[in-house]
């Protein structure tokens, strides 16, 4: 529930409320000058690299962070002491240095205006504007006319968020002089550029279009036009000065770029501002503010004078010097006057211009070098400033949640009056920490605003689970919970971000956030997923064959905890080495594991011929002693056998069922040739062999 009510003579409900864009916060203008609107009253800041004597312009984002300011242009400085025209950054930096051959007039009353880029987001244009007094020190070579109106277009992306000048467009309509209007077409999107006709004859209308910037529209007046061009904030009324010195107003259609409707106002003023509302044009005179009501049928009839200043003279004789009006954000007028007398420069205001308007006179005061002065204030597209009601506008903003009882600041805004909250509080922010219905009435001095805002109690349960250890290529379900929508991070580490019970798919240690969000609160909890390599099995010798009954030796690899498998015909199953001796052809695996449980495998496989089922008997051995062929023994698949020796003569020598160490009786036999019997039991069938050996020495 929001609800505006005005206490100036009565409760008025003001259905029409405006919240300000942000564009126009910040302005730089002058010797130095800086004002800061974001607090809601304007606050000198400090530094500013800006130096002229009438024209500027500068820039905000839409949340008020100064983004650039120029001094649209300027003179040599060697031969007139006066700067060149230059663009500063946010940081006080000079962007880009027009030097005096590029940009505007260093005294051109609206020497730049800064708009932001149809359809290229980030990108500005600063229109630029020439001086009637160009010829100062000398006529530029090149440039017999003036610059007349130019154009710059600057990337907010360059420069590390710096911005930088990315084209300029110089001398693109000449001659032209002094005025520089920005409006906002219809469409909310596009823009009109008005500037005075080169032959003063009226005005020249040119469209800025994600197409860019087009030919200008020509509109013909009877009389020359000159001066500052100001439009109102809805972009219905265009005003400039004739040249016998009368204010002239147009009506104008911001959808088509035409004007129409002269009306020659009874005034000559100094300087011209129109209200927030667009239903009135103020100008000052040399001792009086004054204005007209333009919703009057007989609009110069409605002259009237807001203040005669009373022992107070804006222009009081050779000291002082009126300077520019301009609108601000905070609703107000803001008008200039240099004392040369105290070498300083003042700001005051009109207050309330949409209904009751009355004078704050001096607010803010600027010291200057001696015997120099300002007299502009920054240009800008005045619809940023629209604003239906002078009543300050409270805004609580949407009904938000308490997020599990963290406490909210809540903020009226700073109007720069007096705060009346429905808890007692008399501050322009209070903290709550507890659901309800909030109310604040903020009285200004043109009236007073209320807003309210319901604030509910919502807790956002987030739970990612505990931290876990896994071996590399093992799948692993996240254990999450929530109680509303959920999203991990990084999403890329799982295989459904939006889900609690995900699917961990990273090859490495990952800390891993479930944000829960429900009822405009969030919470966020993390798990940490430890990634460990497994150790890499390793087993020798490769598959091999061997005949049945003859071990292998295996070795392993990979860690330190090894496991062999199966048992039969190993020694061992947890060592590194086992001596395999299988029955059968056997696949051995090895499991290797590491300290944090993972593991890897690898095999060996044996494979078991049955033996030959026949025996060798040699003809020959020698029993010397060198362990090769030192007795007499059949060979081969051989279960047990009865040896039976005899000499050439037929005498047996030996008989037993273990092999002939070529001895008769514990002497060594000669060399001589030798007569066997063998009976042979081979794969349980016995065999009987006879025949001849040699014995050597």
């Amino acid at each position: 529930m929001k609800i505006l009510i005005s206490f100036s003579t009565a409760f008025l409900i003001c259905a029409s409320v405006a919240i300000a864009q942000k564009e126009g916060n910040i302005w730089h203008f002058g010797q130095g000058a800086a004002l800061d609107f974001n607090t809601g009253t304007p606050q000198v800041t400090s530094p500013s690299s800006i130096w002229t004597s009438e024209g500027s312009a500068s820039i905000a984002d839409a949340n008020g962070n100064l983004l650039f300011y120029t001094n649209g242009g300027g003179r040599d400085p060697v031969t007139s002491g006066q700067s060149a025209g230059k663009i500063w950054n946010k940081q006080h930096g000079v962007m880009y240095d027009m030097g005096y051959t590029e940009g505007g007039g260093f005294s051109a009353a609206q020497s730049a205006v800064i708009i932001p880029r149809p359809g290229v987001a980030g990108n500005y244009y600063l229109f630029t504007m020439e001086e009637i007094e160009f010829s100062v020190g000398g006529d530029v070579p090149g440039q017999p006319l003036g610059r007349g109106l130019s154009w710059f277009e600057i990337d907010m992306a360059l420069n590390g968020g710096l911005g930088g000048v990315v084209d300029y467009k110089g001398l693109q309509y000449i001659p032209t002089y002094e005025g520089l209007c920005a409006i906002k077409q219809a469409n909310g999107t596009d823009y009109w550029i008005v500037v005075h006709r080169s032959d003063n004859q009226g005005l020249a209308i040119f469209p800025v279009n994600g197409l860019g910037v087009g030919s200008p529209q020509l509109f013909t007046t009877s009389f020359l036009t000159g001066g500052i061009i100001k439009a109102s904030p809805d972009g219905k009324w265009l005003t400039c000065l004739s040249d016998g010195g009368e204010q002239v107003l147009f009506q104008f259609d911001p959808a088509s770029g035409t004007a129409s409707n002269i009306q020659i106002l009874d005034a000559y003023p100094n300087f011209t501002e129109f209200s927030p509302n667009s239903k009135r044009l103020f100008m000052t005179t040399d001792n009086e503010v004054q204005y007209f009501d333009l919703t009057n049928p007989n609009i110069n009839s409605s002259k009237t004078v807001v203040d005669d200043f009373p022992g107070f003279d804006f222009n009081n004789g050779f000291n002082y010097i009126i300077g520019q009006m301009q609108l601000a954000p905070d609703g107000k007028i803001y008008m200039l006057r240099s004392d040369f007398e105290t070498d300083s420069v003042w700001l005051s205001a009109i207050v309330c211009p949409n209904s009751n308007p009355f004078l704050e006179i001096n607010t803010i005061g600027y010291t200057t070098n001696p015997g120099s002065t300002f007299l502009g204030l920054p240009n800008f597209d005045n619809s940023i400033f629209k604003r239906e009601s002078d009543i300050f506008t409270v805004n609580l903003g949407p009904d938000q949640t308490l997020c599990g009882g963290t406490p909210l600041t809540l903020d009226a805004g700073a109007g720069g009056g007096i705060y009346s909250w429905s808890t007692g509080a008399t501050t322009q922010t209070l903290e709550i920490n507890t659901p309800g219905l909030y109310f604040v009435k903020v009285a200004t001095g043109c009236g007073t605003g209320i807003d309210s805002i319901l604030i509910e109690n919502t807790q956002a349960l987030a739970n990612a689970g505990k931290d876990t250890t896994i071996c590399k290529g093992v799948p692993l379900q996240l254990t999450g919970s929530s109680n509303g929508t959920i999203s991990w991070s990084p999403a890329n580490a799982v295989d459904n971000p939006n889900i609690a019970a995900p699917f961990f798919t990273s090859q490495s240690t990952t800390d891993l956030t479930i944000t829960t969000t429900v009822g405009g609160c969030s919470q966020k909890d993390t798990v940490t997923v430890v990634v460990v390599l497994a150790p890499v099995a390793t087993a020798v010798p490769t598959d091999t064959t061997v005949v049945q009954g003859i071990a292998v030796t295996l070795s392993g690899g990979g860690s330190n905890a090894l496991q062999w498998s199966p048992t039969p015909g190993l020694s061992c199953t947890n060592c590194p080495n086992p001596v395999a001796t299988p029955e059968v052809t056997t696949t051995y695996i090895l499991t290797a594991t590491s300290p944090e449980g993972c593991t890897d495998t690898t095999q060996v496989t044996i494979r078991v011929t049955p033996p030959e089922c026949k025996a060798t008997i040699p003809n020959a051995f020698s029993p010397n002693g060198d362990q090769t062929n030192d007795d007499f023994k059949p060979f081969g698949n051989v279960d047990n056998y009865q040896l039976t020796i005899y000499n050439r003569w037929g005498q047996r020598i030996y008989e037993g069922t273990s092999p002939w160490n070529g001895s008769i009786e514990g002497k060594d036999a000669p060399v001589d040739l030798y007569l066997y019997r063998i009976t042979v039991t081979v794969c349980g069938e016995m065999q009987v062999f006879s025949g001849e050996v040699t014995l050597l020495r």
